[in-house]
C-alpha cells in the first residue's frame, strides 16, 4: 500500500506512538450524533492548544456507524498555476501512517469523485503535505472511528461560482455513501488584535446557529474562518437543516463562555470553536 508521508509531527502532536496514543484516547460525551449524514467542526493548531477542542468535537461522534470520514482542511496557500482550474484536492496515495497509526484512505470514493468533478478535484499530495491540517486530525479519527476510510479534501479560496461546485461535489457524496460523517477544519477567525478576533469568532457563532449564508458575511470581512468555503458548503447541503450546534470555545488552549476581549486586549487572538451538525441524542450513561 502506497503510504503518504508524515512531516508535522514534534510541532504539531507528539512523534512517540505511546505518547499520540494518550493523547488521543476516547473521552466520554454526555450527548453523541445519532444521525448521517452529519458533521463535526474542529480547529487545526498544535495540540497544547487545540487539543480539548478536538476531544470536545470528536467525542460527539464516538460509536457512530460512520462508513466514511470527509476531512475538508482549508489552503493557507495560493493554489499553484499548474494545478488550475482545480481548487478542491486530495492525495494520490492510498493511506497514512501517523505516530504509528495506519489510517486508510477512501480511494474508490476518491476516484469516483475524480471522474464527476474533473477539472475542479485534482489529486496532489503536495497541498497535504505542506498542510498540517489534515495530518493532525487523523490521529482523533483512528481513536474515535477506528477502521473508518478516510477521504481528504483540500479546498482553496473559493469564488461564489466554485463554492457552488464544491456544494454540489459534497452533494455527489452523501448521494453514493449517505453513512458519512464530515469533519470541517476551521479555526474560527484569522489571527487578529483581541477585540475584532472576538467579534468575527461571534459573529461566525451567530451565523452557524441561525444557518445564515457566511459567503456573503465574508465578503463583507464580518468574519475571517480560515475554511469558509467548506463551512459555507457544508450550510447548502440537504441534510444540512437542523444547523450547527456549539458546544464549546478555546483560546490558547483555555476553554471560555464566548469569545471576548482577553487581558488587556493588546495580543492577537485565534478562537477554535467545537461544534456539530445533526441529530443528537443523551448518551447511554447520561439516561
Amino acid at each position: 500500500m502506497s503510504m503518504l508521508e508524515a512531516h508535522h509531527q514534534v510541532i504539531f502532536y507528539p512523534e512517540d506512538p505511546a505518547e499520540l496514543e494518550k493523547a488521543t484516547q476516547t473521552r466520554e460525551s454526555a450527548e453523541h450524533l445519532c444521525t448521517l449524514p452529519s458533521a463535526l467542526l474542529c480547529p487545526h493548531a498544535a495540540y497544547d492548544l487545540s487539543m480539548e477542542a478536538l476531544h470536545a468535537s470528536f467525542s460527539l461522534a464516538s460509536g457512530l456507524p460512520c462508513k466514511l470520514v470527509v476531512v475538508l482542511v482549508p489552503l493557507h496557500q495560493e493554489v499553484l498555476l499548474c494545478d488550475e482550474p482545480a481548487f478542491v484536492f486530495s492525495p494520490t496515495q492510498e493511506g497514512m501512517v501517523v505516530g504509528g497509526m495506519h489510517i486508510r484512505f477512501a480511494t474508490g470514493m476518491r476516484m469516483h469523485l475524480q471522474t464527476l468533478h474533473a477539472p475542479h478535484l485534482a489529486l496532489q499530495d503536495s497541498y497535504f503535505e505542506e498542510e498540517s491540517a489534515f495530518e493532525l486530525t487523523l490521529p482523533f479519527i483512528h481513536s474515535y472511528l477506528p477502521d473508518t476510510p478516510v477521504l481528504g479534501l483540500a479546498v482553496g479560496s473559493c469564488t461564489k461560482e466554485q463554492t457552488a461546485k464544491l456544494a454540489y461535489l459534497l452533494r455527489t457524496i452523501t448521494e453514493k455513501e449517505p453513512d458519512t460523517l464530515f469533519v470541517v477544519s476551521s479555526n474560527a477567525n484569522a489571527l487578529l488584535p483581541s477585540d475584532v478576533a472576538a467579534d468575527h469568532a461571534n459573529t461566525l457563532a451567530d451565523l452557524l446557529r441561525q444557518g445564515s449564508d457566511l459567503w456573503e458575511a465574508g465578503q463583507h470581512h464580518l468574519i475571517s474562518c480560515c475554511n469558509l468555503p467548506s463551512l459555507e458548503a457544508i450550510r447548502r447541503q440537504p441534510w444540512a437543516i437542523r444547523r450547527w450546534q456549539l458546544n464549546s470555545w478555546y483560546c490558547k488552549g483555555q476553554e471560555h463562555p464566548a469569545p471576548s476581549v482577553l487581558g488587556e486586549g493588546k495580543e492577537k487572538d485565534v478562537w477554535h470553536l467545537s461544534a456539530s451538525l445533526g441529530e443528537r441524542h443523551a448518551s447511554e450513561t447520561n439516561l
